[in-house]
């Protein structure tokens, strides 16, 4: 019975980690285009905000996660995301459940005829 209990919380902290990795990614590219914010302070505590608002004390120690830096794509259309990562508390003894997960996209700006972002 526990092992059914952890293996739906596991399942539940996955899509928490999906949901606050889109989330944070999301903030990244709405940020990311202006070099005068810290979008990666942004998108990072976006993430672990989320992680711990949906999860509260089901998280063993503290989520983290880490701005994953623009990748320029031929030079054009950057793309930017974040990682998260955090452990799950156990139901069963001995048993430990890291939960991780990545999000990216475009950098969103307007794009000029060449195809390179304006402002980044």
């Amino acid at each position: 019975m526990f092992g059914s209990v952890q293996i739906g919380l596991a399942l539940f902290a996955r899509h928490v980690a999906v949901s606050a990795a889109q989330e944070g990614a999301r903030k990244a590219r709405e940020t990311a285009v202006s070099t005068k914010t810290d979008w990666q302070t942004a998108a990072t505590t976006t993430a672990t905000g989320w992680v711990t608002q949906l999860l509260g004390s089901m998280v063993n120690g503290t989520p983290t996660a880490q701005a994953l830096e623009p990748v320029p794509l031929g030079n054009a259309y950057p793309e930017v995301g974040v990682s998260v990562q955090f452990d799950v508390v156990s139901v069963v003894p001995f048993w430990t459940f890291s939960v991780g997960s990545s999000s990216v996209g475009p950098v969103e700006c307007f794009y000029q005829t060449n195809g390179h972002c304006n402002g980044y």
